[in-house]
């Protein structure tokens, strides 16, 4: 059984980053990829995020006994197959983790114009996680 206390606490965090990400949308391009200091905090933010997403995948996975596990992005695959999230939300999810493994690892320099371009796009997706995993907690409580 989850335990309430750990999927309110990693959902807040998961609130809090994206908001974090939300204010620091203000900026153009230029402005992000001249600031070195604005790029290391989105990059840390979006580390912690996807980490919380992760944290929170990982605790459902195992008080559901879910499959598969091991990997982060099979954290989040055993959440689709227990259709906890969407499919869409599932994929979007793992794409996150390779680019918190590349912001996290520095896999060759970081593309300035990715990160700018997801913390544009892609916040859409950690707020869909956010509302199915919240959903699906209410329901399975009851």
């Amino acid at each position: 059984m989850v335990d309430e206390s750990v999927v309110t606490d990693k959902l807040q965090y998961v609130n809090e980053y994206t908001s974090d990400l939300e204010e620091m949308r203000g900026m153009s391009k230029d402005e992000y990829t001249s600031d070195v200091v604005v790029q290391r905090a989105v990059e840390r933010t979006f580390m912690n995020l996807i980490q919380s997403c992760i944290d929170l995948a990982q605790h459902i996975r195992a008080s559901e006994n879910l499959e598969p596990s091991g990997t982060a992005k099979q954290e989040i695959e055993a959440l689709g197959n227990g259709d906890i999230i969407s499919r869409e939300t599932q994929e979007k999810l793992e794409e996150a983790v390779g680019f918190r493994n590349v912001l996290a690892h520095r896999y060759g320099d970081v593309d300035h114009d990715v990160v700018y371009r997801t913390l544009h796009d892609d916040l859409v997706w950690f707020e869909r996680f956010q509302q199915e995993v919240a959903q699906w907690f209410q329901q399975h409580r009851n």
